[in-house]
């Protein structure tokens, strides 16, 4: 993967457990590290035979929770916030899934990086941002692969009446499909045969894991019920010994 002006990197899945970066001159460690932790690792990933979505995540009794969007929705936001409702965040921006008895996660590093709107919705401080320089999992508190309990595809509505509560409501097999490939990363396009496995997992993916429209109004007033409406429409319980950070 080439990313200009700031490095190369190459892997060669699954026959190298490695990533080697290629910088270039002048650029600082920080940024790249943090596009291999945040873009390349999830997208080796996706060579290496899993699936990569572009989403956060939280940990609840029995299983992660999913939260799919595109750039500036609210993944993030939503993640964060239901972390502070004391659900343990799992993933900010990427999430690589497979199906083995059944479709699972595994951790990746990660660190929770919200944009400044951000706080005006959460009415709190936003965390503090570190860039990482080595090889470490940053906010990342899990070491296990764990169950996929539920996924949800976030849509802001900016129409809607503040104060007005989401609409959460399961999604058509077929609207979930497409939607999860709209926020699929795949590596190489032109890979027929890789295209239609990733097709074919996704196929089963919705087919097994529960899938939610979620729509909100993107306001102070709103969010808070946001959360509410998640935690009592998908059932969501506090996992074992959890702690709000």
């Amino acid at each position: 993967m080439l990313w200009p002006h700031l490095a190369a990197f190459r892997f060669s899945c699954p026959d190298e457990s490695f990533i080697t970066a290629y910088p270039e001159p002048d650029t600082p460690l920080e940024i790249v590290w943090d596009t291999y932790r945040r873009s390349v690792l999830p997208m080796a990933m996706q060579v290496a035979g899993w699936e990569a979505l572009h989403a956060s995540a939280i940990v609840s009794a029995g299983g992660v929770v999913v939260f799919c969007a595109v750039s500036e929705t609210g993944k993030s936001t939503v993640a964060y916030g239901l972390r502070r409702r004391g659900f343990p965040q799992w993933a900010d921006d990427g999430v690589v899934i497979r199906r083995a008895t059944s479709f699972e996660t595994i951790p990746l590093p990660f660190q929770a990086r919200l944009r400044p709107g951000s706080h005006e919705l959460l009415g709190h401080e936003r965390p503090e941002y570190f860039r990482y320089t080595h090889n470490e999992p940053g906010e990342q508190t899990f070491t296990e692969p764990a169950p996929i309990r539920a996924i949800c595809m976030l849509h802001r509505d900016e129409h809607l009446e503040a104060g007005t509560p989401a609409r959460i409501a399961p999604m058509p097999l077929s609207s979930a499909f497409t939607a999860a490939l709209t926020h699929a990363h795949e590596f190489d396009p032109s890979d027929a045969e890789r295209r239609a496995e990733m097709v074919q997992t996704y196929l089963r993916l919705v087919a097994e894991i529960p899938t939610f429209d979620v729509t909100f109004r993107p306001d102070r007033r709103s969010i808070d019920a946001l959360f509410d409406a998640i935690i009592e429409r998908l059932g969501l319980e506090l996992p074992v010994a959890s702690t709000v950070v």
